[in-house]
């Protein structure tokens, strides 16, 4: 029986009142890998209809998630898989689950229920509009004020025309090269998130299939992590589009995976070049963004 499962970015709320969103990698059948981000508390400016949701998550990467997992109280359940302790929740145990291209298509398609968020159709006016979703406060009517509109991008093709959209048309909001504990040096760039007349907007590159773009980790009981920590200059030829699509996922000149859990690298990877990488590494992938060994990528010649 096929596992059914909305994908990287889906939004959920569990029976307990804990707001988590997907994380897009295989999973054993009925449990869902999720990152935690809100708790139901007494006051917040993040509001669901009479309830109040305090952020529990103050910046993803390896060590934001360790420590909103640890305030969430979620149980985790050790996989053998990843070799290690993961915040799984059961199918079970939600009680709303949100396909991020449904909850577009309602709010944003059939209604002008956000009207801050017309100058959004003029960015993506070129994409195809059935492979877009919504994510974030807006995917679960939490937004404030100030909440950035998270698009989930379908799909090769959608998802090289956002970047570029991006790239050419938004404003930077902010430079870092710190993802909770993924060190991404040279991004200074608004490739995935920017203000375009006034909002801010970001977007995540998705598979239309979980993992489906990256052989070593498309099937679950085939997944290998690797142990062994090591430093390594790689070749990246430019230009490969799983670069941009959840988790990024290229190949070396030698052919070996290169496979980041962390977004954010997604840049380096697609536009490729002369790379340092430091991750866990086997002969035939190296991963960076792991709760075990978070790693760093730079173009080499950079400034660190």
């Amino acid at each position: 029986m096929t596992q059914l499962r909305y994908g990287h970015d889906s939004t959920i709320i569990t029976k307990d009142l804990l707001v988590a969103v997907e994380i897009g990698i295989k999973s054993p059948e009925g449990l869902i890998p999720v990152i935690p981000k809100y708790v139901s508390c007494r006051e917040s400016k993040w509001k669901r209809k009479k309830l109040s949701f305090c952020r529990i998550i103050s910046e993803y990467g390896p060590y934001g998630i360790s420590d909103a997992i640890k305030s969430s109280k979620i149980k985790m359940l050790y996989d053998p898989i990843y070799r290690i302790k993961m915040p799984y929740i059961k199918k079970e145990d939600i009680m709303i689950y949100n396909n991020p291209k449904d909850v577009f298509t309602e709010n944003f398609i059939y209604s002008y229920k956000y009207i801050e968020s017309l100058p959004l159709f003029d960015l993506i006016k070129d994409l195809d509009i059935k492979q877009i979703g919504i994510t974030g406060s807006y995917s679960l009517g939490m937004q404030y004020g100030e909440s950035d509109i998270d698009l989930v991008i379908y799909g090769e093709k959608n998802v090289e025309l956002i970047y570029n959209k991006f790239i050419n048309n938004t404003n930077i909001i902010e430079c870092k090269n710190s993802f909770g504990g993924v060190i991404i040096d040279d991004l200074c760039v608004p490739w995935r998130r920017g203000t375009y007349r006034g909002k801010a907007y970001s977007w995540t590159g998705v598979p239309n299939e979980i993992a489906s773009h990256c052989d070593p980790i498309k099937d679950y009981n085939k997944i290998i992590i690797p142990d062994k920590v090591e430093n390594l200059n790689v070749y990246i030829p430019n230009g490969q589009i799983n670069g941009l699509l959840y988790p990024p996922c290229v190949r070396d000149s030698n052919g070996r995976y290169i496979i980041s859990f962390e977004f954010n690298a997604g840049y380096l990877l697609y536009n490729g070049g002369h790379l340092s990488i430091s991750g866990l590494s086997n002969e035939k992938s190296i991963i960076i963004g792991t709760r075990e060994f978070p790693g760093k990528i730079s173009k080499i010649g950079s400034k660190s």
